[in-house]
C-alpha cells in the first residue's frame, strides 16, 4: 500500500464534511431486500409492487433451471470475477467470511471467526471444526494459506483487491493477516467468492502452484475442489453448468439437489420463464419483466425487485495517441456536463441517477447525505467556466426527458476560508447529484477545439447492465451529447471481445457496468488514478495529486471519518476524473411457481443454495 501523501489542504476539506446515516431515498428496495409481484395471464405486473401472497409450492426432484448471460471465462474461482464466475463460485466453494444474508453490507462469520484489531492491520482467523471438501479431506490452514497465496501469485483481480496482505499459520485452525496500514475492508474482501478456499492438495495434483506458472485453470473449470453447498457436475461449453449437492457437506442441504445454468439471452429468458422452461431468469429489462402478465397460456410469474450495487459509467481514455478529444481535459467536462443524469434515471425503470461512483447503500454514497449536509467543492478542471470552487449539482425533475437539462435547484457555497495552498474549500449545500449545463458543456467543447470528428462508443452489446440493453443506454447517451455536439457513433461489440478491449486500455470511449467485489466504498479507489481501472483508461498515478491525495485520505480513514474521507473524494472524481456515473438500476429476478425465495446479493448476484 502506498505512503500516505495527504497534505494540510485535503484534511481541511475532509474536515468541512457532514454526514448523516439515513438510508438513500429510493423507491427500491434496499439492498438485501425485495419486492415482488405474482403475475398472471389475466394480471398485469409491476415489478416494484407488494405480492398479495406468496408461492409456497414444493421443490420437485427436478432440476432447477437458472437462465442468464455468461460473462464468465473460467470456473477457477481465483481467476474469475464476473457475475455469472461469482455466482457459481459462490455455490462451490466457502470462504472465510461472508456477507449477512439479510443485510448483505454486513460482514459475519463464514468458514471462519475473525477478530480485527483496532487499528485495522491484524486479522486473526480460526477454522470452524469439522468442515471437509467434498472429497472428505479436512480442510486446515494450509489450504487457507494456498488459496492467499496463489491468489497474489496469479497477478490478475483477486490480487489487486488482496494488496500487500500477508499471511502467518498460527496452528492447523488458526491463520494472522496483516496489512502494512489500516485495513478495515479485509473481511469485506475476504467474502469475495474468488477467494474461496480451494482443497490444495487436489488443486496441486492438477498443475496448481503459487506464481505464473499455475496450470489448474483448465481443470477447475471442469471440476470443483471446495466445501460449497454445490459441487459441479458437468458444464457443456459455453451454454450450460450442471451442478448437484455436496456429499460431504455437513449443515443445511439446498431445497433443489440439482442446479442447470444456462446462457440464454433476454429474450430466450422471457420465453422460458414464462413457458415454464426456466424456474429463474436474471436479465429481463422492465419491459419484458412486465411482458410476463401478457404470455398466455402458461405458469404464474413472480417479478422480484432489488434495489442492485451496480453503476453504469462512462470511461475516457486519457491517452493522447489513442484518441485526442477523450484524453482532452476540456472535451472530457463537456462530456460531464451534457450528460443528464436524472433523465437517463427517468428512461431506464427502477434506475436512480448516479451521484458519484459509491452506490446508495454503501458506507460515504453521496446519495446517502442528509439534505443539511455540506460537501466540499473542488476545483473545476482546466480550462472549465465554472467558478472558482464551485460543483455543479442537481436532481432530475418529475417528467423530463432525455436530453433534457434537469430544473433542480442550483447549488450554493457558504464563505469557508481558502486553505493555505490555494485550494478552495466551501461547503455546497445539496442536491448532490452532478447536473447537466448545456451553456458550459459547449463552452467547454469549443476550447478543446473539437469540430464535429466521430467518436465511436463502445460497449458490450450482449450483457446488459442489470437487465438494462446497453444498446439502449448508449442510444440515450448519444442522443444527449448530440445536443453538445458532439459526434457519438455507437460501436457494439460482443462482450469477450469489448471486455478484452477495454481492460487492456484500448477503448478509447466506453460504457461498462461495475458490481462490487465487495460491500465497502475502498472497493470504488479502483477507479482512482494508477490503480485498476483508472490505468484501463490511462490514468497515472501523479497525473492528478489532488485526487492522489484524497485517494489515501480515504483509503487510511478509520471509523466515523470513512464516509467524509469517501465523499469528498467523489466530488472530486465527478469533477476531474476520465468517468462518468450513469445510473443506479435496480435487480429483476423473474421467477415460476417452483420458486418461493429468491435471495439476491450485491456480490454475487444470487445465492443458489438459499433458493427454495
Amino acid at each position: 500500500m502506498p505512503a500516505r501523501l495527504v497534505r494540510p489542504s485535503v484534511v481541511a476539506a475532509l474536515g468541512v464534511l457532514a454526514l448523516a446515516t439515513a438510508s438513500a431515498c429510493t423507491s427500491e428496495a434496499p439492498a438485501g431486500q425485495v419486492s415482488a409481484t405474482r403475475s398472471t395471464p389475466a394480471t398485469s405486473a409491476d415489478p416494484t409492487s407488494t405480492p398479495t401472497g406468496t408461492a409456497t409450492t414444493p421443490a420437485s426432484a427436478r432440476p432447477l433451471v437458472v437462465d442468464a448471460v455468461f460473462d464468465h471465462t473460467t470456473l477457477d474461482p481465483t481467476r474469475q470475477f464476473d457475475r455469472t464466475g461469482s455466482m457459481l463460485s459462490h455455490a462451490l466453494y466457502e470462504t472465510l467470511t461472508t456477507l449477512d444474508p439479510d443485510d448483505p453490507t454486513k460482514v459475519v462469520p463464514g468458514l471462519a471467526d475473525y477478530t480485527i484489531a483496532p487499528e485495522g492491520r491484524w486479522l486473526t482467523l480460526r477454522l470452524r471444526e469439522g468442515v471437509v471438501f467434498s472429497d472428505g479431506s479436512p480442510m486446515t490452514t494450509d489450504d487457507v494459506l494456498f488459496t492467499l497465496e496463489r491468489a497474489k501469485g496469479l497477478r490478475g483481480p483477486a490480487s489487486s483487491i488482496l494488496g500487500s496482505v500477508t499471511a502467518l499459520k498460527v496452528d492447523d485452525r488458526t491463520v494472522t493477516l496483516s496489512s502494512p496500514g489500516s485495513n478495515f475492508a479485509l473481511p469485506a474482501i475476504l467474502a469475495n467468492p474468488a477467494f474461496g478456499i480451494l482443497n490444495s492438495a487436489a488443486v496441486k495434483s492438477h498443475g496448481g502452484t503459487i506464481g505464473p506458472g499455475d496450470t489448474a485453470a483448465a481443470w477447475l473449470s471442469t471440476h470443483s475442489a471446495g466445501s460449497g453447498p454445490y459441487v459441479l457436475d458437468g458444464v457443456t461449453g459455453t451454454r450450460e453448468v450442471r451442478l448437484t449437492a455436496n456429499p460431504s457437506r455437513v449443515g443445511t442441504e439446498p431445497a433443489f439437489p440439482e442446479v442447470v445454468l444456462r446462457n440464454r439471452t433476454p429474450r430466450e429468458q422471457l420465453a422460458d420463464v414464462t413457458s415454464g422452461a426456466a424456474d429463474l431468469v436474471l436479465d429481463l429489462s422492465a419491459s419484458q419483466a412486465n411482458a410476463t402478465a401478457t404470455k398466455a397460456p402458461g405458469p404464474a410469474v413472480t417479478v422480484t425487485t432489488v434495489r442492485s450495487s451496480s453503476l453504469a459509467y462512462l470511461a475516457l481514455n486519457r491517452t493522447k495517441g489513442l484518441n485526442r478529444w477523450t484524453a482532452d481535459p476540456d472535451f472530457a467536462q463537456a462530456v460531464r456536463l451534457g450528460i443528464d443524469r436524472g433523465a437517463l434515471g427517468l428512461a431506464v425503470p427502477g434506475a436512480t441517477p448516479a451521484a458519484g461512483l459509491v452506490p446508495a447503500g454503501i458506507v460515504g454514497a453521496l446519495d446517502d447525505l442528509s439534505p443539511t449536509a455540506g460537501l466540499p467543492s473542488t476545483p473545476a478542471t482546466s480550462g472549465s467556466s465554472a467558478a472558482p470552487g464551485t460543483t455543479p449539482t442537481g436532481t432530475p425533475t418529475p417528467g423530463a426527458t432525455p436530453g433534457a437539462t434537469s430544473a433542480a435547484p442550483t447549488a450554493t457555497a457558504t464563505d469557508v476560508p481558502t486553505v493555505p495552498d490555494g485550494i478552495p474549500s466551501p461547503v455546497v449545500t445539496m442536491p448532490v447529484v452532478p447536473e447537466r449545463d448545456l451553456v458550459r458543456a459547449k463552452a467547454a467543447l469549443a476550447r478543446s477545439g473539437y469540430a464535429g470528428q466521430a467518436i465511436p462508443l463502445t460497449y458490450a452489446a450482449d450483457l446488459p447492465v442489470q437487465g438494462v440493453p446497453t444498446s439502449a443506454l448508449a442510444g440515450l447517451v448519444r442522443a444527449q451529447l448530440a445536443q453538445v455536439g458532439i459526434t457519438v457513433v455507437l460501436n457494439p461489440a460482443p462482450a469477450r471481445e469489448a471486455l478484452a478491449a477495454y481492460r487492456s486500455g484500448r477503448s478509447a470511449f466506453s460504457l461498462w457496468g461495475w458490481s462490487p467485489d465487495y460491500p465497502d466504498p475502498e472497493n470504488y479507489l479502483a477507479f482512482a488514478p494508477g490503480e485498476l481501472v483508472g490505468l484501463r483508461s490511462g490514468w497515472t498515478r501523479g497525473s492528478d495529486p489532488l485526487v492522489d491525495d484524497l485517494t489515501e485520505g480515504a483509503r487510511d480513514s478509520v471509523g466515523d471519518d470513512r464516509a467524509a474521507a469517501y465523499a469528498a473524494w467523489q466530488v472530486a472524481m465527478n469533477a476531474r476524473s476520465p468517468f462518468v456515473p450513469l445510473i443506479q438500476p435496480s435487480t429483476r429476478f423473474a421467477s415460476g411457481p417452483r420458486v418461493a425465495q429468491v435471495p439476491g446479493n450485491p456480490v454475487w448476484t444470487l445465492d443458489l443454495a438459499r433458493i427454495r
